[in-house]
C-alpha cells in the first residue's frame, strides 16, 4: 500500500503543479438516489482537460542561432589597458551595456571603457551549444509531461487533436457514454447516462486506462448503510480547482473554459444533512436538492455534500 501511494504521488504531483486537470465545463447533472441501493445518473454538457499557460503541451523547437544577433564586447581598463571579455548577449536578452539599459548612468566615472568587437568563432559555437542544451532540456521536459498527461488522462494529450479524437472514440465504447465528441481545443461534449446498484461506491467520471482518477461526483456507502454524496473534483474552498485558480494573479492558472453547472439530486430517503443553499424541496416522498457549480460561486462555499439514510 505504501509503495502504491508513493507511485501515485510521484505521478500526480508534477501534474497538479503544472495544472493538468480534468474539469467540468458547462453542464447539467441529475442524480437520483432511491430505495437505499439504487442510483440513476445523467450528465449532459462538457468535460475539459486543462493544461498550463496556453492550454496545450507544445513541443519545443530548436531555434537556429544567428551570429549577427550575438553582441560581443570587451571591458578595457583605463589604468593599465587590461582587457576582459564580457559575456556575449544574444538578441533580446537583457543587455546591461545597451543604450537603453540605464540612460541616466554617468559612464565617465567608470574605470573602464566598453568596446564592441566581432565575436570569435568559439563564442559563436559556445552560444550554439548553449542553445542546443537548453532545447534538449525542454524536449526532455516536454516528453515527461506528455507521458504523464497520457497516463493521467488515459491516452489523450492536451493540444494534440489526433489523440483527443481517438480518446473520444474509445470512450464511446464504454457503457454509459452515449455521446463523446471532441469539440476542439481541450473540450469534449458528452452525454452520459447510467443506472444501477450503488453497492459501496459510485463515481463519475471514470476514465478508462487513466492511472489517476479524480471524479466530479461520488456516492460512498457508510458503515451504517447511509449514502454520502461528495464532489471532490469540482468545488469547495480546499478543492484542487479553487487552489489552482488562486494562482491566476501569478499568471500560472490553467487555460480553461467557464465552469457553469447545475447538479440536481433527488431521493426518497431521509436527508440527514446537505449544504445546498435552499436545503431541499419535497414532492411526494421525494426530496429534491440543487447546487449551482462554477467559478462565480463564492470560494467560501463548500462543494455539494449530502448525507442520506433509508
Amino acid at each position: 500500500m505504501k509503495q502504491m501511494f508513493k507511485i501515485l504521488i510521484a505521478l500526480t504531483v508534477p501534474l497538479l503543479l503544472s495544472a493538468c486537470l480534468l474539469l467540468p465545463g458547462k453542464f447539467e447533472a441529475n442524480l437520483n438516489i432511491l430505495d437505499g441501493d439504487r442510483y440513476e445518473f445523467a450528465y449532459v454538457g462538457q468535460i475539459q482537460m486543462s493544461a498550463p499557460n496556453d492550454g496545450k503541451l507544445s513541443k519545443p523547437e530548436l531555434v537556429a542561432i544567428d551570429p549577427a544577433q550575438l553582441k560581443c564586447r570587451d571591458r578595457v581598463y583605463k589604468s593599465d589597458g587590461r582587457i576582459n571579455p564580457i559575456t556575449p548577449v544574444y538578441g533580446n536578452e537583457y543587455d546591461r551595456y545597451g543604450k537603453d539599459a540605464n540612460p541616466d548612468q554617468d559612464i565617465s566615472t567608470r574605470s573602464y571603457d566598453v568596446v564592441d568587437r566581432d565575436c570569435t568563432e568559439k563564442e559563436i559555437e559556445d552560444r550554439k551549444a548553449q542553445a542546443k542544451r537548453s532545447y534538449e532540456r525542454k524536449v526532455r521536459r516536454y516528453e515527461e509531461e506528455v507521458s504523464m498527461a497520457r497516463a493521467f488522462f488515459g491516452g489523450a494529450i492536451p493540444g494534440d487533436d489526433e489523440t483527443m479524437v481517438k480518446f473520444a472514440e474509445r470512450l464511446e465504447k464504454y457503457r454509459g457514454w452515449e455521446k463523446v465528441e471532441h469539440a476542439g481545443g481541450n473540450i469534449f461534449n458528452v452525454e452520459y447516462k447510467e443506472s444501477g446498484t450503488i453497492g459501496n461506491y459510485f463515481s463519475f467520471p471514470i476514465m478508462p486506462d487513466a492511472q489517476f482518477q479524480y471524479p466530479f461526483f461520488q456516492l460512498v456507502r457508510r458503515a451504517d448503510g447511509a449514502v454520502e454524496l461528495l464532489t471532490p473534483g469540482i468545488a469547495g474552498q480546499g478543492g484542487i480547482f479553487n487552489l489552482i485558480m488562486q494562482k491566476e494573479a501569478g499568471g500560472k492558472a490553467p487555460k480553461i473554459s467557464d465552469i457553469d453547472g447545475l447538479l440536481t439530486v433527488e431521493t426518497n430517503g431521509k436527508v440527514i444533512n446537505n449544504n445546498s443553499i435552499d436545503g431541499f424541496a419535497e414532492n411526494g416522498d421525494r426530496k429534491i436538492m440543487r447546487w449551482e457549480i462554477g467559478k462565480d460561486v463564492p470560494m467560501s462555499q463548500e462543494g455539494p455534500r449530502a448525507l442520506i439514510r433509508f
